[in-house]
């Protein structure tokens, strides 16, 4: 286990990072106060939560609004204050959901009245009224968790600076997990290449990153540099991949036994 505290301008990154458990993501999740001692508090809480139920997470802390929009990397879990200058909780919950889309948004408020805006407006996933309770922090990361596991399939991964298969530049991509059928490192270009169900992109990145986050939601390494979700196999014989689309990949044998494994597992929790 290791516990990194940086601080960077206007926004802490806390990490704390160990296995995980069951093939489970590692949690992201955003706080947002204005009010330090605030801030500390619910951070603390967090370490001590997801150190007891075992789960990896990351925290990035941002004491404004405006520090929070400027994330571009995705949010599992948001926990926001409703009374703050210049954008109130209410309207950054607007904002972040029309970023992020499948994001969990947990208020916090010294004033129940605030409470009913949230549900109505936002449709916050839950309200903790300040002092928050560790228990009820707690109650509310379990149930966050268990809607993050199940929706993986329908989050969506936001790419930029991405090529299609036109050869046009597009600034910003958001595509739903399930309809990635696979990835590659192409070698020569440097470049990975989305294969999803009605579009090839490509972008410039790290592929063991994109290959670790895909593992997360039923894909499976099966070559050097591809990955394959799962969802989208019709058949597997021998060495042969054969996916819904009619295209076929190759399995190597020394994936063999780790793809055959990981794909029997998830046909039998279908």
């Amino acid at each position: 286990m290791k516990h990194n505290d940086i601080q960077v301008g206007n926004c802490a990154q806390i990490t704390y990072a160990q296995s995980m458990i069951g093939g489970a993501p590692m949690l992201e999740i955003a706080v947002c106060d204005d009010n330090g001692k605030d801030l500390d508090t619910i951070t603390e809480k967090l370490h001590e939560i997801c150190a007891e139920m075992r789960e990896g997470y990351h925290v990035s802390v941002f004491r404004s609004p405006a520090s929070l929009l400027e994330r571009n990397t995705k949010i599992d879990i948001g926990i926001l204050d409703i009374v703050m200058p210049g954008c109130n909780g209410i309207d950054l919950g607007k904002k972040l959901k029309e970023k992020f889309g499948d994001i969990a948004l947990i208020y916090t408020t010294s004033y129940e009245d605030y409470c009913r805006q949230a549900i109505n407006k936002v449709h916050a996933f839950s309200f903790l009224v300040k002092p928050v309770g560790k228990e009820e922090l707690k109650e509310q990361l379990a149930a966050c968790l268990q809607r993050a596991k199940g929706h993986g399939q329908e989050r969506e991964l936001m790419f930029e600076n991405v090529r299609n298969s036109s050869g046009d530049i597009i600034p910003v991509v958001r595509i739903k997990v399930k309809d990635i059928l696979y990835c590659e490192y192409m070698k020569a270009q440097r470049e990975i290449s989305i294969v999803s169900a009605h579009e090839v992109y490509f972008y410039t990145s790290v592929f063991q990153k994109l290959s670790e986050q895909l593992e997360n939601w039923n894909f499976a390494v099966n070559r050097r540099g591809s990955i394959v979700n799962l969802s989208h196999i019709k058949r597997l014989k021998g060495y042969t991949i054969y996916l819904d689309n009619g295209e076929e990949l190759l399995l190597t044998q020394k994936r063999v036994s780790d793809f055959k494994e990981k794909m029997n597992r998830y046909f039998h929790e279908r």
